[in-house]
């Protein structure tokens, strides 16, 4: 009888220390600043993000034991879009490659695809909030034709200790995610291909 209880006790232990908690790696568009001014390419570009991916959730570890489980394509979309608009003139979102009508109504020239990778983690046994994050984010270039014109892939990294995370459980998320799209925003306005490929 002592042991079952134990037993029930212990099993209780750890499925309240396998929680998998709500996150968001939602960035802060007022970080997401534009480069210098006036240094925009002149392009009207497209971007796909599949309801597939939108609807992802994905569970990476916190601290204590607990996961925490986010949507990160959605979470990161506003973002993504805002960083795209910093660097191309016009910036339009497709569902697929199919949608022809939306690329010729908007003079398509090139098509951008995101692939997200995140991890999280923490040392700590007495809070949830992962204390480090990483994006990968992945984005292939293309012409309307799917003909590859440019590809980049860049890292991001979140760091918060409790004393800064405590009023912000998502903070190490989006950190990384706007690390993450800072990054990319430079890899692609210096890319020369992208300059290259514009339809006057």
């Amino acid at each position: 009888m002592r042991f079952s209880k134990l037993f029930s006790i212990a099993f209780a232990a750890v499925i309240l220390s396998a929680c998998a908690h709500p996150y968001s790696v939602s960035p802060n568009a007022d970080k997401l600043g534009p480069p210098i001014q006036g240094q925009q390419i002149n392009a009207s570009v497209a971007y796909i993000i599949t309801p597939e991916q939108s609807s992802l959730v994905v569970t990476t570890p916190g601290g204590g034991g607990d996961k925490v489980t986010y949507q990160p394509y959605r979470d990161i979309e506003t973002g993504f879009y805002r960083v795209l608009s910093n660097v191309f003139t016009k910036v339009t979102r497709l569902k697929s490659t199919t949608d022809t009508d939306t690329m010729a109504k908007n003079n398509i020239s090139m098509i951008i695809t995101p692939t997200i990778k995140t991890d999280s983690s923490s040392p700590s046994a007495l809070t949830w909030p992962p204390t480090k994050f990483t994006t990968e984010l992945t984005c292939k270039v293309t012409d309307k034709n799917g003909q590859l014109i440019f590809e980049t892939k860049v890292s991001g990294n979140g760091a918060a200790e409790f004393d800064e995370f405590k009023k912000d459980f998502n903070l190490t998320g989006r950190r990384a995610s706007e690390d993450v799209l800072l990054k990319l925003q430079r890899s692609l306005m210096e890319a020369p291909e992208l300059k290259s490929h514009i339809v006057r």
